[in-house]
């Protein structure tokens, strides 16, 4: 609280100059904001759609992904903010403004000020890319320039400080979510309230020609990709179906699974045939043997009969062609023939039959008949295998010219299926990437100027008073600041408080500056003293009929003589007889009486002295500047009180606490005592009260100074 109580004074001592100067800043603050040419803003709210727009890859209950919401409307932001886009919007601006520079409507565009300003700027070189009242071809003509060289008239424009077309006045837009919305608020301010308005015109379209560049260059590529990946795989695909149509009518394939089927089931079903046929043979072969071993050398004249042998040929000749007519137009013919050889056959048997019956007594004509029979069946079996081996080995060139087709057929149907899914797969991620895109455009379709710019009719409201308010409280602290600074830096003993922390001991009171005789230092004059006189009192021995005070002052000019003089006034009036002792005219300070003196009797040889000192109470002892003589430390304990007159406008130095420092270390009664002269009436009051002027600041300045204490004399 101390510390407090010290900022405070330290503060209030400065009170003129921490209002003077705060204010100053304040007024030069309005004076500057006064000057600063008047800001026009201009606005609009754009509806995007983000998060409530159709979408249409999103299902019907679908819920918002609020991360990719806002990841999205921060995306949307960051694309109207971006370099590129307020690059456009500088030379769209300009395109505009300069296209129109001559026109009797320069007054939608611009301000006069703003036109002439223009002008002045302009160069040759833009004047001729310049198409009057075309802003459009303008614009081509000054992006074409912008980026045909490194350095130019429109890059210096766009990168440099213009106050308009700049990218740092441009950056100078404020894009603004709505609450949670995916509405967009564009804001612009400067000082042409025109230009205001067409920088937020243009950038409405601009930044949306921005945004859909990036986001169609992300789906046309990969829509590009997907129909080039279709493309070569559906020239592939139709040339393997190619290549196995060709390869099925190569080999004469139909339908492979039913003709490798039907090649079985008729190897199958030969097979079987060809076994009933042996054996059917067989047992024809076996009657045949039967018979002959009966008929004995009847089998050798019909096997020798050229009649019955060619007759038989015949007989095998139609079975033959029995045999291989396997469409079965021919059978009824054929066999009605073979009926007909065969009974002729018969005839010839029965014809070369010489006997009636045989040795076992059989009849001859039964028993040929038989072997005849016997006989044609065999013929027919024997045509009838012959026919069936022919057609057996060409089943087996058919099985063998399918089997090696089969696995090429399957192997290409495999390959033709892989491409097939490819191109499914491919077809399918076209499809979305289509879809995408078209919900990209879905998605642009919703952006939408709700609220569109408007001219502002009105300047912005300046906070000349914020600002003259702030500066006034940043100067106030800063002065504050640099006063305590300046206060902790002091050596100074200007107050109490201050002389305790740089000397080290007690204060008693401080004596005013005198300046003048008036009525109110007169009484401040003699409110100190009287102050003085009591503390001075309260240190003597009343068991002492004489109390000495010693007075002395580290450097000369100190105002030792004049305290002094107040104290034997002071004491003059309460008739205690004092006696003021003064080194300059009582003592020699450079007597070794002075140097080895116990006491101040023996260095005081004045006569005058001499002869008071026995009926006085008090003497004052005046002694020279500590820096300029020693000091006679063994009278410090003989005195009451010895003090030390310091100069409160003075630097209190090393040298003058090393001084102190070793008389106190000789005071064993720990009676040395400070008086801080040339103090002000502030310092004065706080050890009498206040002091006059009486008047209502002084009394305010007074309670701040003591914090309340009374102001009552």
């Amino acid at each position: 609280m101390k510390t407090l109580q010290n900022i405070i004074k330290v503060l209030a001592k400065k009170w003129i100059i921490l209002t003077i100067l705060p204010l100053i800043t304040a007024i030069l603050v309005y004076v500057v904001v006064s000057r600063q040419p008047k800001i026009y803003k201009s606005s609009s709210t754009i509806y995007t759609g983000i998060v409530s727009g159709y979408d249409v890859l999103a299902s019907e209950n679908r819920t918002n992904d609020w991360m990719s919401v806002n990841n999205a409307i921060d995306n949307l932001m960051s694309v109207i903010m971006a370099e590129s886009t307020l690059k456009n919007v500088s030379l769209r601006l300009l395109a505009r403004n300069i296209s129109h520079l001559e026109s009797d409507n320069i007054g939608e565009y611009m301000t006069p000020q703003t036109a002439e300003e223009l002008r002045r700027i302009l160069t040759k070189e833009v004047i001729d890319l310049t198409v009057q009242d075309d802003e459009e071809a303008t614009y081509q003509n000054y992006l074409n320039s912008f980026d045909s060289t490194r350095d130019n008239w429109f890059k210096q424009m766009f990168h440099w400080n213009h106050k308009h077309y700049s990218f740092k006045a441009l950056s100078n837009i404020e894009v603004n979510r709505v609450g949670n919305s995916d509405m967009l608020r564009l804001s612009y301010s400067c000082d042409d309230k025109f230009v205001a308005y067409n920088t937020i015109t243009i950038l409405e379209t601009e930044f949306v020609k921005q945004y859909l560049a990036i986001r169609y260059q992300q789906t046309s590529e990969v829509v590009k990709y997907f129909e080039k990946e279709l493309e070569t795989i559906h020239k592939n695909l139709t040339y393997k179906e190619n290549y196995l149509t060709k390869y099925y009518i190569d080999n004469g394939v139909i339908n492979y699974q039913e003709q490798t089927k039907m090649v079985a089931e008729r190897q199958k079903d030969l097979d079987g045939i060809i076994e009933r046929v042996m054996m059917e043979r067989d047992g024809a072969e076996e009657e045949l043997k039967l018979l002959e071993d009966k008929m004995g050398h009847m089998t050798t004249i019909f096997t020798h009969n050229a009649s019955f042998i060619e007759q038989l040929h015949t007989i095998n000749g139609l079975y033959t062609q029995l045999s291989a007519d396997s469409t079965g137009t021919r059978n009824e013919e054929l066999n009605k023939k073979i009926k007909e050889e065969s009974d002729k056959l018969k005839t010839i048997g029965s014809n070369i039959s010489s006997s009636q019956y045989t040795k076992e007594g059989l009849s001859n004509d039964l028993m040929i008949t038989q072997w005849v029979n016997a006989l044609l069946i065999r013929s027919k079996a024997d045509a009838e295998l012959a026919i069936l081996h022919y057609n057996k080995k060409e089943l087996e060139k058919e099985v063998k010219r399918f089997s090696p087709v089969g696995s090429s057929i399957k192997r290409q149907e495999r390959e033709i299926q892989f491409i097939e899914q490819n191109y499914l797969s491919n077809l399918r991620s076209l499809n979305d990437a289509k879809l995408r895109e078209k919900n990209l455009q879905l998605t642009s379709a919703t952006f939408k100027v709700l609220t569109p710019p408007t001219v502002a009719m009105n300047p912005e409201k300046t906070k000349k008073k914020v600002y003259m308010m702030l500066a006034f409280v940043l100067t106030f602290i800063l002065i504050c600041g640099i006063v305590i600074l300046l206060d902790e830096l002091n050596r100074k003993p200007y107050d109490s408080p201050t002389a305790q922390k740089l000397l080290h001991l007690p204060v008693i009171g401080a004596f005013p500056t005198i300046k003048g005789e008036s009525k109110n230092m007169t009484i401040c004059r003699n409110l100190s003293m009287r102050q003085l006189g009591n503390s001075i009192t309260n240190f003597f021995n009343r068991d002492k009929t004489v109390n000495i005070i010693n007075v002395f002052s580290v450097c000369k000019g100190e105002g030792k003589s004049t305290i002094s003089r107040a104290i034997f006034e002071y004491f003059e009036t309460l008739d205690t007889k004092p006696v003021l002792v003064n080194w300059e005219k009582d003592f020699d300070s450079y007597s070794k009486h002075y140097l080895l003196a116990n006491s101040i009797y023996d260095f005081s040889v004045n006569e005058d002295n001499m002869d008071a000192m026995p009926e006085t109470n008090v003497i004052i002892v005046e002694y020279p500047p500590l820096k300029d003589a020693s000091f006679p430390t063994k009278v410090l304990n003989t005195s009451a009180i010895n003090i030390l007159i310091v100069d409160s406008q003075r630097d209190w130095t090393g040298m003058n606490s090393l001084m102190i420092g070793e008389l106190k270390r000789f005071n064993k009664l720990n009676n040395i005592c400070v008086i801080l002269n040339n103090s002000d009436i502030d310092t004065v009051g706080s050890f009498t009260g206040m002091l006059p002027p009486f008047n209502r600041i002084h009394k305010m300045r007074f309670s701040l100074w003591n914090l309340g204490n009374d102001t009552k004399v």
